[in-house]
């Protein structure tokens, strides 16, 4: 199945809400480290185990392609799971993954 390819300073959002304080963590950016070989439009594709700035403590992509690998860890893509919950959000390239 094609999925739209993260890239490095694309969004997820995360639904986690600070204990105590009922301040939102509501997502951000992925920070990386990406895969630096692998370019979508100038930037690094995000793979699974990058980090995702919020407001909370910083989340990570969890879960990815099984059939697309960029240096050597599976591919992000929009709807991918991160680990405070949320996904990954606001991508706009399509990769094809066989085994889908």
């Amino acid at each position: 199945m094609s999925k739209p390819a993260a890239r490095i300073g694309d969004m997820h959002s995360c639904p986690m809400v600070t204990p105590g304080t009922g301040v939102p963590h509501v997502g951000g950016v992925i920070i990386g480290p990406g895969c630096g070989t692998v370019l979508i439009e100038g930037l690094p594709a995000a793979t699974v185990g990058d980090a995702c700035i919020c407001v909370g403590e910083p989340d990570k992509i969890t879960k990815g392609s099984t059939g697309v690998f960029l240096g050597g860890k599976p591919a992000a893509r929009i709807g991918d799971q991160c680990a405070q919950g949320g996904r990954v959000t606001g991508v706009r390239v399509w990769i094809q993954d066989q085994a889908s």
